[in-house]
């Protein structure tokens, strides 16, 4: 029996089978990178629109914060301020229940 010899049109068939596996996997590696790219620019896309929808909140804030409306409320309810013709009042809540008994801190954070 003859040993295996390597005639011309197996070796360019071998080569040709090795370029079309080569072909194809750096085609595999480039679709995956793809999708792993495409994934990366969602997550990105979608981080911006956060942070948009936060300056939107924050800047509406800020603009109400500036105006005379909220220093108008922050007069009224932190210093007490009223305007010229109204009455103050101040609501007073009901008293306190009976104090808890003194007692250890364990006592107080597991009664029985």
């Amino acid at each position: 029996m003859r040993a295996f010899a390597l005639t011309r049109t197996k070796v360019v068939l071998l080569v040709c089978v090795l370029l079309a596996g080569y072909f194809v996997s750096t085609a595999a590696a480039g679709a995956v990178r793809q999708r792993e790219q495409n994934a990366d620019r969602a997550a990105a896309q979608a981080e911006v629109e956060a942070l948009r929808d936060r300056h939107d909140h924050l800047f509406a804030v800020y603009q109400y914060v500036a105006s005379d409306a909220y220093v108008e409320q922050a007069a009224r309810r932190e210093l007490g301020y009223t305007r010229a013709g109204e009455i103050p009042f101040v609501v007073l809540s009901p008293p306190p229940a009976e104090a808890p008994a003194p007692g250890e801190w364990w006592e107080r954070l597991f009664p029985r």
